[in-house]
């Protein structure tokens, strides 16, 4: 558990925001004119609310929930930001549901494979995420990387506060054989199609352990259709060795977003006194050569800009330039190869794979 020092560093970097409530996410039955509608799919094992138009709670469920959400992005969206309502949401100025349906399962994967014919996305959030604030957020990711599909919410029940750290952490693992059932029946399904796996922090550790499960499960086939994307991953380092070492080599090569400055996982590393993912200095010969063993990409996202003190929420600026990056992979210049890259500001690549330096030789 985090010690009451750093949970106190932690709300001092963070500041007294006032949480989103489920009021923000109440149907409006309308979308904004002139703006945009992103169809979300959801699946969760949090508890469904007892009035539907509250959505998922904090609650763990015993089963795996399905819904689809219609989200009006507002004309005068700026990217990064969610334009969340003050008072009555209005869809000209504000995210809004314009309109929210359950679904039984198969009905939600028909529904995806309708959706999304060119290859589908799954977003699974960190730590201290209300249901609100996960929905809205695939949301603008989804708008602010001009994904042309509907892309799918994977959200584990967070308790939602600060001093849930050690929850969370029980929460995700309570979610690993839902994420796993979910990305294998996608995998099954794709049609040859790539299916991104999008985790951010603790998520990026329930996403790992859902490729671990799927490959003692035998789920091979599934497994090569998965392009996998980390952000900031809160992984112990040792942990994620040894998770490589059971998924094995991924047909894709596996992409890591890091910064050795996140604050987050400073805290995180304190806490558990080990050294996390998301914090690794990609210029550390070990670590790039490491990367290359392991087939993954690592990325140094320090230069793009943070949208709190803490450096842990890069990811939400590089939604706006996924499609140039997209554009660079099909090329064949960016990330198909497994190495050490870094990022400047606008999220363009400032350096080809950094050259892995034989120390033994020392060259």
């Amino acid at each position: 558990m985090i010690k009451p020092s750093l949970l106190l560093l932690c709300c001092v970097l963070t500041g007294c925001a006032v949480r989103p409530d489920t009021r923000t996410i109440w149907p409006v039955g309308a979308s904004a004119p002139q703006g945009e509608t992103k169809q979300i799919f959801v699946a969760t094992t949090r508890e469904t609310a007892q009035v539907p138009a509250d959505g998922f709670t904090s609650l763990r469920s015993p089963v795996p929930h399905f819904a689809e959400f219609a989200i009006s992005i507002p004309p005068g969206h700026v990217p990064g930001e969610i334009e969340w309502p003050r008072g009555e949401t209005n869809p000209r100025t504000d995210f809004a549901v314009a309109s929210h349906m359950r679904l039984d399962k198969e009905t939600f994967l028909r529904r995806i494979n309708a959706a999304n014919a060119e290859g589908t996305g799954v977003f699974v959030h960190g730590y201290n995420y209300n249901f609100p604030e996960a929905l809205f957020r695939s949301a603008q990711m989804a708008a602010d990387a001009q994904i042309s599909g509907a892309p799918i919410l994977f959200s584990w029940p967070s308790s939602a506060s600060l001093l849930g750290y050690a929850s969370d952490r029980e929460s995700v693992t309570y979610s690993r054989d839902a994420l796993a059932e979910l990305l294998t029946r996608l995998g099954e399904a794709s049609d040859g199609n790539p299916v991104t796996v999008f985790g951010h922090s603790m998520g990026g550790w329930l996403v790992m352990e859902a490729l671990r499960q799927m490959r003692i499960a035998g789920e091979d086939e599934a497994l090569s259709h998965l392009e996998v994307l980390l952000a900031a991953p809160d992984i112990d380092v040792d942990v994620f060795r040894q998770q490589l070492a059971v998924i094995e080599t991924m047909e894709i090569p596996m992409v890591v977003m890091v910064s050795p400055d996140d604050r987050a996982l400073e805290l995180s590393a304190l806490a558990g006194q080990h050294k996390r993912v998301g914090a690794l200095d990609i210029t550390d010969p070990i670590i790039q050569s490491a990367a290359r063993d392991s087939n993954v990409v690592l990325i140094d996202i320090s230069a793009v800009d943070a949208r709190s003190r803490l450096n842990h929420d890069r990811y939400i600026q590089l939604a706006s330039v996924y499609p140039a990056l997209v554009s660079e992979m099909q090329k064949g210049s960016t990330f198909t190869e497994a190495g050490a890259f870094v990022l400047n500001s606008a999220g363009q690549i400032i350096s080809a794979p950094l050259r892995v330096v034989d120390t033994a030789l020392g060259q």
